[in-house]
Formats: structure tokens, sequence, C-alpha cells
């Protein structure tokens, strides 16, 4: 599984186990479920997380999302996290969707 652009989030039992910080659960996949705040996407993640390989990370996260704790979604242009798709390049010269300057110079 890849952790390429994914938004994770805890599922119920997720959230009951990080609060009762069960021991069944190793402690590398509590720290996992404690740095997931509603949707996290998978490069706050692996930043937060940058002393262990994405591997180790990626398995971690397969493993909790088998064992029901968390939930994942492929990201989306809303969880862009560089917000370079919320705007065209037309769009940062002034220009409308037709190819014309908005505020031509003087």
């Amino acid at each position: 599984m890849s952790t390429a652009d994914r938004i994770y989030q805890r599922t119920e039992a997720g959230e009951k186990a990080w609060e009762s910080r069960d021991p069944g659960v190793p402690a590398e996949q509590r720290r996992i479920l404690g740095l997931i705040n509603g949707e996290t996407h998978s490069d706050l993640l692996q930043n937060r997380l940058r002393h262990y390989s994405a591997a180790q990370i990626s398995g971690w996260l397969a493993q909790l999302e088998t064992q029901g704790l968390l939930h994942s979604v492929p990201g989306a242009l809303e969880h862009d996290l560089d917000f370079t798709g919320n705007f065209t390049a037309a769009e940062l010269r002034g220009e409308d969707q037709k190819g014309e300057e908005k505020n031509p110079p003087r």
C-alpha cells in the first residue's frame, strides 16, 4: 500500500485505542494515531515521522487500516498542500478564460 497522496482519519475504534493508550497497539502505531487529527495528509505524517523509512510508515499505516483503526481516501484537489491546484498560470497573469488581459497596461 502506498501512502503517497492519501488522507487519513482515525475510525471510532482508532479513537478509542488512542484515548485508552491501548497496549495491544504497538508504540509506533499509537504514535501515528496520535499524529492524526481529523483529516491528515500522508505528506504530513511522512514529515513528522521522518526518522523512519517510508516503507516502515507505509507498513504501519497499512496495519492500522487492516485493524480498522484508520480509514484513508485518495488525496484530492481540496487537500492540495501547496495550493498550486487552486489557480492557473493565466489567472496569475490576470488573464480571463479567453486569454484577454483583465487590466491591460497603460
